[in-house]
């Protein structure tokens, strides 16, 4: 078995590598000539592929900049070129979806950044409840029941083992805040209240169907409880942490911190009772999961 010796790039020198590729690519793009949007658009996919191809010959340094400059003309060149088709051909929502699935159905097996698959199938999502909204606004009041879906499908796609499905789930975790940031932005009034209960059942049937005889009752009643006392996000976030720290993964621990103190604040000041009501929810909640770190203790899974 090859042992891989090569030492990881810095944090600081991957971040300073990404500074320069995308002023690289701002600078050939100005270069190329804004003028001519989708010329310019297929010249940078043109050369995010040569960089990809070239990154993935090369390691070290050099490695890590053609990935990064691929990133960058590989999204700028996407944009430019779905930016044009909807100016020139005055595409509706249905179009614009549709152009998006295609090319991110078509540059997925091509552009095998992780980064660049995650925006690409980020967009596809956001594009499709773009379309749903705009066409058919009667159907505003389900957005937040699809993110539900939407979030217990990639939840599942967490657990396959299979590295090129990971950038799926990443893509579709931030698509799920879309209904919330609509009802921000005072386009969705109101969303059913059964959206808690439907995202607690859905992560409870995968965790059925990942421990199978080792399934816990009283944990799988926590999580329905804690659905039942607190919002969609909140449990989208505990969701995440249990995950989390059962794989040890701290990209997904900092996803599930976030989630879950952005939804508890949003929902201690949207609660529409006293403080003291709001003090005991938030109360009870501290308890479930108190509760729920105290098994995963015992089960050795806490860290």
């Amino acid at each position: 078995m090859t042992v891989n010796t090569e030492p990881k790039t810095p944090f600081i020198v991957s971040a300073l590598l990404a500074v320069g590729a995308w002023q690289a690519c701002a600078i050939t793009l100005a270069l190329i000539g804004w003028v001519n949007t989708l010329g310019t658009g297929v010249a940078a996919v043109v050369l995010a592929v040569v960089f990809t191809h070239l990154s993935g010959r090369m390691g070290g340094v050099a490695g890590a900049f053609w990935a990064q400059a691929a990133l960058a003309f590989s999204l700028c060149g996407k944009w430019m070129v779905i930016a044009w088709a909807i100016e020139k051909w005055s595409l509706n929502a249905v179009q614009i979806c549709g152009l998006v699935w295609g090319i991110t159905a078509l540059g997925y097996p091509i552009f095998t950044q992780k980064m660049d698959r995650a925006l690409m199938v980020c967009a596809s999502a956001m594009a499709l409840f773009f379309w749903v909204f705009e066409d058919h606004p009667s159907l505003a009041l389900y957005m937040e029941t699809a993110a539900v879906l939407l979030f217990v499908v990639a939840y599942v796609l967490f657990f396959v083992p299979n590295e090129n499905v990971r950038p799926v789930a990443w893509g579709i975790l931030p698509a799920c805040a879309m209904p919330f940031v609509a009802l921000l932005l005072g386009e969705v009034e109101t969303s059913l209240p059964l959206n808690s209960l439907i995202l607690g059942l859905g992560l409870v049937g995968v965790y059925l169907w990942r421990a199978r005889k080792h399934f816990n009752v009283c944990l799988a009643v926590l999580i329905l409880v804690l659905a039942y006392l607190t919002n969609v996000g909140a449990v989208m976030g505990v969701a995440l942490l249990a995950l989390a720290f059962s794989q040890n993964r701290l990209s997904l621990k900092i996803a599930g911190v976030a989630v879950f103190a952005l939804s508890l604040v949003w929902l201690y000041y949207h609660m529409q009772t006293t403080l003291l009501v709001k003090s005991f929810y938030l109360w009870a909640a501290g308890i479930i999961l108190l509760a729920v770190y105290a098994w995963q203790k015992r089960g050795t899974y806490a860290r």
